[in-house]
């Protein structure tokens, strides 16, 4: 609108004089006129009695004059009649262009294309003569015109990658590798994901390099609200060749519960972490070298499902952590075909307060209630797990130490209890046919658990250990045949921010097999890596 207002100021301005010499010729009034002064001879000669009639305002020879006057004044409204016209069509392109721009996503930022001048149409030959300032101002509108087209052309190239390469998107990556000397075989369980890691008895001297997690995570926030991840998992099958899953899916909704203490409280929905594994990971920070009590023994890291979780604050520090949500029964790796969901809950006091996560002294209360996954046709079993945890830990997290006590309700079977090497057989089936036998029915499980880490001074070399001691079912009557002994201990290194390695040893023992043969103790040395970027 500016350049129009511009435009017709520019216009009248040059119209004025116009329309001012045509007076002057018409009534010869105004002998101070521009137009006056140029027809006025230099030396005015002696009157003549016979062109008196000339000099009469009535004369014949003035209507030729006149006409002559009118056709110029009818070209030079044609031709700001004209200008108008492009005037209004220029403007008219500009307000669709800005439409346009509207419409794209009003986070594109940096457009990398210079503005180009919009061609206009050259004005007529009798304004351009004079409408110098009607042109400076149709030149402005169509610079103004072009800028939107660059910024839409410059937007349609960015189109081709998608709005999401304009935004706060972002990769990780995560890491496990390793390499295992087993110098004693036995049966028993795993010890960390990769299912081919172990071998039964009979194969001491057995040593292996492994990948046990390799992630590449994507995580897209489009806004403060809202936060996606995508994390596909490439993992190693029984058969020993590898495989595509996806390990985490999943949106968070936050920042929704205004300012007060649940600020920074979420709302998670999808393929995601149930509420204790990956908090309890966190605090020990040794994932890459040994699995988290329950997720060592049969509780899954993640769940399709929802929940809600986070931090309540007050004056700057964390009082309490909660995470509680409903899920699916089958984990991540397997197929719901159950017609209930389990639900869990976790909650960490911290009773002086901590500006950290995780670190000062705390208290954690953690319970999965659920069933066992069959089809709705068969018989529900229902299953119970509960953890209470009492840790300290240091804000700078180079010291922590975490007491464990479990408790279960037909939360353990055979399949996790020998998902390391294979079923016994042979000389070693009776052990297997005793162990079925205490896992009958319905069952109670019991178990103690130590771990923690200590940095040694100021340098980066740390020590770690796990103990744990589990009870698969103490509803037994006599002594448990296949009651554990699970312990992982070493020195790390830390290389990078991003980089650790660690040395040491682990172990599965049989606490008292009772002349059962089992192959003894499985026991490995390791060099465990872990990149996390």
């Amino acid at each position: 609108m500016r350049a129009i207002a511009a435009s017709v100021i520019a216009i009248g301005l040059f119209a004025m004089p116009v329309m001012a010499a045509g007076g002057a010729a018409n009534n010869n009034a105004d002998p101070a006129t521009p137009k006056a002064a140029a027809a006025e001879p230099a030396a005015k000669p002696a009157p003549n009695p016979a062109n008196s009639a000339a000099a009469s305002p009535n004369a014949a020879p003035a209507k030729p004059a006149a006409a002559e006057m009118e056709t110029e004044l009818q070209q030079l409204r044609d031709a700001i009649a004209t200008q108008a016209q492009q005037i209004h069509d220029q403007q008219k392109k500009m307000q669709q262009l800005e439409e346009q721009l509207k419409a794209t996503s009003a986070g594109r930022e940096n457009l990398s294309v210079p503005p180009a001048a919009t061609p206009v149409a050259a004005a007529p030959a009798a304004f351009a003569s004079a409408g110098h300032t009607a042109s400076a101002a149709l030149s402005s509108t169509a610079a103004t015109a072009s800028a939107p087209a660059a910024a839409t052309k410059a937007q349609g190239n960015n189109d081709k990658l998608g709005p999401i390469a304009m935004q706060d998107f972002k990769i990780g990556v995560t890491f496990y590798g390793g390499w295992s000397y087993y110098n004693s075989t036995g049966y028993g369980q795993q010890f960390l994901d990769t299912p081919t890691e172990q071998l039964p008895p009979g194969n001491d001297g057995f040593n292996t390099f492994e990948v046990n997690r390799a992630y590449v995570n994507f995580m897209y926030t489009p806004n403060e609200h809202v936060a996606l991840r995508v994390t596909p998992d490439i993992y190693r099958q029984a058969d020993g060749s590898y495989s595509f899953r996806l390990k985490y899916g999943y949106a968070d909704f936050q920042k929704i519960f205004g300012e007060g203490a649940f600020k920074n409280d979420k709302i998670t929905l999808g393929q995601t972490q149930q509420p204790l594994t990956d908090w309890e990971e966190g605090l020990s920070g040794y994932r890459y070298t040994y699995l988290t009590p329950w997720n060592y023994l049969s509780l899954s890291s993640t769940y399709d499902g929802i929940k809600l979780h986070g931090p309540i604050e007050f004056n700057g520090k964390e009082y309490v952590d909660y995470d509680f949500g409903a899920f699916n029964t089958a984990s991540f790796h397997a197929v719901e075909t159950d017609e209930n969901k389990q639900f869990m809950v976790r909650g960490t006091l911290y009773p002086f307060g901590t500006t950290a996560d995780r670190t000062g002294l705390g208290f954690t209360f953690f319970n999965d209630y659920g069933y066992k996954t069959v089809l709705p046709s068969a018989a529900q079993t229902s299953l119970d797990r509960l953890a209470a945890i009492a840790f300290y830990q240091t804000h700078n997290k180079a010291d922590q130490i975490a007491f464990e006590y479990d408790w279960g309700h037909n939360s353990y079977g055979t399949s996790n209890l020998f998902n390391g090497s294979g079923s016994p057989s042979g000389a070693f089936a009776a052990f297997g046919t005793e162990a079925g036998k205490v896992l009958t029915g319905s069952t109670h499980q019991q178990g103690f658990d130590v771990f923690g880490h200590l940095r040694l001074g100021n340098s980066p070399f740390s020590l770690f250990g796990l103990w744990q001691y589990f009870k698969p079912n103490t509803d037994f009557i006599g002594t448990d045949p296949i009651d554990f002994y699970h312990t992982v201990g070493g020195i790390s290194y830390s290389v990078t921010k991003q980089f650790d390695i660690a040395f040491g040893d682990q172990n599965f023992h049989w606490v008292h097999p009772q002349g059962f043969a089992t192959g003894g103790d499985t026991n490995g040395i390791v060099i465990w890596t872990q990149f996390n970027y």
